[in-house]
């Protein structure tokens, strides 16, 4: 009785082992297959620059419970370009104002903006001015 679960004992281990090589083979032929498209889908390219998803500013899935901003009182964002804003993630002044220099080049890129765009037109100023005066909208 004891010679025979050993034996079965011993199967199972040899079972183990050799699920575990073959699952590392193919996990390693999947993922050198997959290395090229995992790097180009986390990247967005444009005029030759590239940007990757990390430089995406934070984003918002939903507006605050008291409603999105107008996001078109800022200078150069007309009633389009905040539609595609806010499919995103971005609904608030203060999200914008948030923004670093390499969040305002992936978002150029990401919404097919005029390189510097962002910047010529002073989104960043004008949104933390914005969320700093609520009460004057």
């Amino acid at each position: 009785m004891i010679e025979i679960a050993s034996q079965i004992v011993l199967c199972l281990v040899i079972a183990a082992l050799i699920g575990f090589f073959i699952g590392l083979i193919v996990g390693k032929l999947i993922g050198e297959k997959n290395q090229s498209s995992i790097y180009s889908a986390n990247t967005v390219s444009h005029v030759g620059a590239q940007s990757n998803i990390y430089n995406k500013p934070l984003i918002r899935s939903a507006p605050r419970p008291m409603g999105k901003d107008s996001l078109q009182e800022i200078e150069g964002i007309d009633k389009n370009l905040e539609v595609r804003l806010n499919e995103i993630g971005i609904f608030h002044f203060d999200q914008i104002a948030e923004w670093t220099p390499k969040n305002c080049k992936w978002i150029e890129e990401y919404l097919k903006l005029e390189h510097n765009q962002i910047e010529e037109e002073n989104w960043l100023i004008e949104a933390r001015n914005l969320s700093k005066n609520p009460k004057i909208r």
